[in-house]
């Protein structure tokens, strides 16, 4: 897909993810479906109240996040069970843009209704998440875990390297802006560092100014020997990463 990932929300009225074969451990057995939260603002506080039953936020503060949700992302995506106007609220799922990486979507708040857990859902959710964002012209999926990471695995996500997720921040700065930033900050560096050798380089050779040239530093003493050190390997049980509170973190992605 071209750069430009911001293609209209192809879910229409007549567009649900749909599941009519789903053996669930319900009865009796009911279609289960995956609607963008932006199509459904009257489910904005049940919502919330199910993202924060995992992760404690006011619910004024929830409802302001998950008001973002938008079909040029985020978009916040909620798992129904039922008809229309009687739908069982069963998880919540959200995606953003990755910036630099335009065929890539990061998946996070992955939530099942606790009374609900122990069904399949979970699998369905993200199921049906990867197929609407393959439906939207994505080919990957990156998502943070820490501690399902076999879940993950199970459903074919492998260990992966971190990447920097948008988030919110595109719905009020452009992607452009966001890429533009990313290299200049890098840029940057680069130049500061190359600036910083070359400075020390005229010093060294008598042309930072002055009458006289600056003497020239004795010889450092020669290197110990390099030691041997064993890379950090991320595995299912270990990671090196960390998030920003300190905790383990594993970095996962899937090809869709």
């Amino acid at each position: 897909m071209s750069e430009d990932q911001t293609s209209p929300d192809p879910i229409l009225d007549s567009d649900v993810c749909e599941i009519s074969t789903l053996k669930l451990d319900v009865e009796p057995l009911e279609k289960v479906h995956v609607v963008p939260l932006h199509r459904r603002p009257d489910l904005l506080v049940p919502c919330a109240d199910l993202v924060n039953s995992e992760w404690q936020r006011s619910q004024a503060a929830r409802v302001h996040a998950l008001q973002k949700s938008c079909s040029e992302f985020p978009v916040c995506l909620v798992l129904l069970r039922g008809p229309r106007g009687s739908e069982k609220l069963l998880g919540h799922a959200r995606l953003s843009l990755v910036v630099g990486h335009g065929g890539s979507l990061f998946v996070e708040s992955v939530v099942v209704s606790r009374p609900e857990r122990g069904k399949g859902l979970g699998r369905t959710l993200m199921e049906e998440t990867e197929r609407y964002a393959k439906n939207r012209g994505f080919r990957r999926l990156v998502l943070t875990t820490h501690d399902k990471q076999h879940f993950y695995a199970h459903l074919g996500y492998v260990l992966s390297t971190p990447v920097q997720n948008a988030g919110a921040m595109t719905t009020f700065v452009p992607m452009e802006t966001l890429l533009r930033f990313s290299r200049t900050s890098n840029e940057e560096t680069e130049r500061r560092t190359e600036n910083g050798v070359t400075q020390r380089s005229r010093e060294a050779a008598g042309g930072g100014g002055g009458s006289s040239p600056a003497p020239v530093p004795p010889p450092p003493p020669p290197l110990p020997p390099l030691q041997s050190v064993e890379p950090i390997l991320q595995t299912l049980t270990e990671t090196p990463y960390r998030d920003a509170k300190g905790v383990p973190i594993y970095w996962m992605h899937k090809d869709i």
